[in-house]
């Protein structure tokens, strides 16, 4: 089996990110960002005009709320017109396959802070690594036990995140045994503490005796993203 690194991420999220954080904090950019693509189904766009969509849609109807009319119809102008001096030199980006996502082994580089996320999809995955950045973190999505012990065998993780909404093939219990090995330095965080399966996960890590950090899914991700960048400073 080849080693293979991450996907590069695409210039036009890139420019969207990078416009969001030249005029609005970090955090506040990421949180933006994110929630425009949960917005648009969570999915990162991989055509000119799903990209434009995104922007003309659920970004804008965030970035109205943070910074009224005016602002926003100033910094998306002027994204548009980036994205357009790059839409032609590009062919619709190919999606790897599930079976590609599966069994490909991973690099990660050391200057970028490895983050499991443990889900049923790599929708979470995605939209994490778009708004904060490859300069930030590297996504290593994981959905069910033998893709999280193979994970476990290449990559140690910084900080490990786990979907309670979309919650990967795993066991509660299994799952905690899983990470029991893990240092107590590794963040173990979990996205939905009030939902059933994250109630299961809790409950197993109280009996196990391993740290696990909750997060409520009503706050949204912003919580999340400020501990993935504590780490990373």
């Amino acid at each position: 089996m080849s080693v293979a690194s991450m996907p590069r991420e695409a210039p036009e999220i890139r420019l969207i990110r990078e416009t969001l954080e030249g005029v609005l904090h970090p955090s506040t950019a990421s949180t933006v960002f994110f929630e425009a693509l949960q917005d648009a189904g969570g999915t990162l766009p991989t055509e000119h005009r799903d990209v434009l969509a995104l922007v003309r849609g659920p970004l804008k109807t965030r970035l109205v709320e943070r910074v009224g009319q005016e602002d926003t119809a100033m910094m998306l102008g002027q994204l548009e017109a980036m994205l357009a001096t790059i839409a032609p030199e590009r062919a619709p980006r190919k999606r790897p396959s599930r079976h590609d996502e599966r069994t490909r082994n991973l690099v990660v580089s050391d200057e970028v802070l490895p983050v499991f996320v443990l889900s049923s999809g790599r929708e979470l995955s995605e939209q994490l690594k778009a708004a904060l950045g490859p300069s930030v973190m590297s996504a290593v999505p994981a959905e069910d036990q033998a893709q999280l012990e193979s994970r476990l065998s290449q990559i140690a993780p910084a900080m490990v995140l786990i979907d309670a909404a979309s919650f990967p093939a795993i066991e509660p219990a299994t799952l905690v045994d899983l990470l029991a090995p893990l240092s107590p330095d590794v963040v173990k965080a979990l996205w939905g503490a009030d939902l059933p399966y994250g109630q299961s996960v809790m409950d197993a890590a109280q009996k196990r005796g391993v740290g696990m950090t909750p997060f409520d899914r009503a706050e949204g991700a912003e919580p999340i993203m400020d501990v993935i960048r504590s780490r990373r400073a």
